[in-house]
């Protein structure tokens, strides 16, 4: 692994529930290495976004530490950056102004530049001065993503941000991201509970038990992209994942 860029020390998460406390998250640690892509992998309510809510500094932890770059995180920062499942693009923009949100701060030829690079690195070309409400699903997500890429963050946090598309735009999307992220080496921290996309795009997959959300296992994949989905290896690592979710399940 390259050097590590976000370490979790001992990171756990109380919330309040009817006046007592409900552990959301317990004891984990989890170190991953600069460009790299892990999956957090679990069933929904273990803690996983709770988990990428706290590195992304828009929650504090009950008790442990989050580390970027060794610097403890105590808030929000512009070098990391989130996408939602939910689209959060502007309606009343285009896609070029949507994407140079985060620009504002920079000259106007540089501005176009960025702008101009990243939409076609996310395939919109063409589709520039189009509003949100002309373009399908997909290509909102791609909007999303070019906006996040747009400001160069270190760290992409991603929270099931392909989960709302149907499965053939999910399928061209995982691709696309695996393509940009190759090219911009990205540190990216993805949240699915979908053990095939988890394994189509992660270099790791940290399995989440139920909650409160330990790391029950984590799982390489030594697998080349684009990955066959049809390879025993590939059905090995799925029959492993499944059986860490406790889900009995044969491929």
């Amino acid at each position: 692994m390259s050097r590590p860029k976000v370490v979790f020390e001992g990171v756990s998460k109380d919330f309040e529930k009817d006046g007592a406390p409900l552990a959301v998250l317990q004891d984990v640690d989890l170190s991953v290495g600069e460009g790299e892509f892990v999956c957090l992998l679990g069933p929904s309510g273990c803690g996983k976004s709770t988990l990428l809510n706290i590195a992304g500094g828009f929650e504090a932890p009950t008790r442990g530490t989050v580390r970027i770059d060794g610097e403890p995180v105590q808030g929000p920062d512009a070098r990391r950056v989130f996408v939602f499942q939910e689209y959060g693009i502007f309606p009343w923009a285009s896609v070029w102004d949507n994407v140079a949100l985060g620009l504002r701060h920079l000259s106007s030829s540089e501005q176009h530049r960025i702008v101009g690079e990243t939409i076609e690195m996310v395939g919109l070309s063409g589709f520039e001065r189009t509003y949100p409400m002309e373009l399908s699903g997909g290509m909102k997500q791609r909007v999303e993503v070019a906006r996040a890429l747009a400001v160069s963050p270190d760290v992409l946090y991603m929270d099931e941000p392909f989960g709302a598309l149907d499965s053939l735009t999910r399928l061209s999307m995982r691709s696309e991201l695996i393509r940009i992220w190759k090219s911009r080496k990205v540190t990216i921290l993805f949240v699915t509970h979908d053990v095939d996309e988890s394994i189509q795009l992660a270099e790791r997959v940290v399995v989440f038990s139920e909650r409160p959300g330990k790391i029950a296992d984590i799982v390489p994949v030594d697998l080349e992209h684009p990955r066959d989905l049809g390879s025993p290896e590939y059905g090995q690592i799925k029959n492993r994942l499944y059986g860490l979710l406790g889900v009995s399940h044969s491929v």
